[in-house]
């Protein structure tokens, strides 16, 4: 298999290192404008030290370091069976690396764009046979991630998506299939949640800090407010059209209006800006957040049971998908039987009425049993 990747950042280096550890047996053509000298010779010395250590055989290493190449030539890629994009996140730019790709790879090569954001019916905009044509969205950091999105179109063939399962499984990830407004659903939801939990710091009126003690046995690595420090506020805050699911867009909006007044009034919108800013400008104001994990979990299941419903899909492999993505310390259906479903009606129920979001609103019991029962 030849394996081509586009731009050689954060997650293009991390895509091409987890296919490179993984597939003994694969060919890389990695497509970046600049350092092709200083790139191989980083994957010679890491190559050279696994040699040593005896982590790999000579032949091993023989065999690997004639496996790959670094160019700045697009046509280099030619006679890839599969290439994965990963620049920075500028539709035009997709769109033109793909426009000449269309016209030098073979019909049968899958494209495949790793955007986080972007439309992904646009950034194959004229591509001929987009049969073989779709999103691969990994999640960073790469190998300590178990899941990798498939964003499928309209006109992706079964051929190309089982193709690309059989990829991320030897990759020592799990496929997740989304298609439609559910591409790029893991973000989407990452979002809704931080922006639910600022809903809820808001009416309880109290400071984030207190909010995220009050979370913190549902998140015990890293609540919302964390992800929303590690992220930042330019990021999380930016462009809700993106994000396609009717159903949250109030309450996104809600979210976005409130990270614009905290930027407005100073804080970064940089990484690891946001927390120092809360805890420099809020007083804990010591107001009753005891319902926060009920709350909380009751807005998480109920999102992850609409989207059962609306895209179908493996309910174990999305279940367990929702847990990774947000950092729940359970699996949906033990928060479902120890709240029980009356109380977590209720929390929705109250939430719905407060605020008329569509976010909110649930179905019944019934189909809620159906996944968590």
């Amino acid at each position: 298999m030849n394996i081509g990747i586009i731009g050689y950042g954060k997650m293009g280096k991390d895509i091409f290192s987890l296919f490179f550890d993984k597939l003994p047996d694969a060919e890389f053509t990695v497509l970046e404008i600049a350092d092709a000298e200083k790139n191989t010779a980083a994957v010679v010395k890491t190559l050279d030290k696994s040699l040593k250590r005896k982590k790999i055989t000579q032949e091993q290493y023989d065999l690997k370091k004639s496996s790959f190449r670094f160019t700045d030539n697009v046509n280099d890629l030619k006679d890839c069976d599969l290439v994965i994009e990963a620049i920075f996140e500028n539709i035009q730019a997709k769109q033109d690396i793909f426009g000449k790709l269309g016209n030098i790879v073979s019909e049968n090569c899958l494209l495949l764009t790793n955007t986080s954001s972007l439309d992904i019916s646009s950034v194959f905009e004229n591509i001929p046979h987009r049969e073989r044509c779709f999103g691969m969205h990994f999640f960073y950091p790469v190998k300590l991630t178990g899941f990798v999105e498939l964003n499928i179109l309209p006109e992706t063939s079964d051929d190309a998506i089982e193709r690309a399962k059989s990829l991320v499984t030897a990759g020592g990830k799990k496929p997740v299939v989304f298609s439609g407004k559910y591409h790029i659903y893991l973000n989407q939801l990452l979002s809704c949640m931080v922006t639910h939990a600022i809903y809820m710091q808001k009416s309880a009126d109290v400071s984030v800090k207190e909010m995220s003690s009050a979370l913190s046995p549902l998140f015990p690595v890293a609540g919302p407010f964390d992800v929303l420090d590690s992220v930042g506020l330019g990021l999380m805050g930016g462009n809700i059209s993106n994000f396609r699911i009717e159903r949250n867009k109030a309450l996104l909006e809600f979210g976005y209006k409130k990270m614009k007044e905290w930027t407005d009034a100073g804080c970064p919108q940089t990484t690891l800006g946001f927390l120092n800013f809360m805890a420099e400008h809020e007083k804990d104001t010591g107001n009753d957040c005891g319902n926060a994990e009920l709350d909380m979990a009751a807005f998480v299941l109920n999102e992850a049971v609409n989207a059962l419903e609306e895209c179908g899909g493996d309910t174990e492999i999305i279940s367990e998908a929702v847990v990774e993505t947000l950092g729940l310390a359970e699996k949906p259906s033990y928060y479902c039987k120890k709240f029980g479903t009356d109380a977590l009606f209720a929390a929705l129920d109250r939430y719905a009425s407060e605020t008329g979001y569509d976010a909110y609103k649930h179905k019944d019991k019934s189909v809620w049993e159906k996944y968590f029962g």
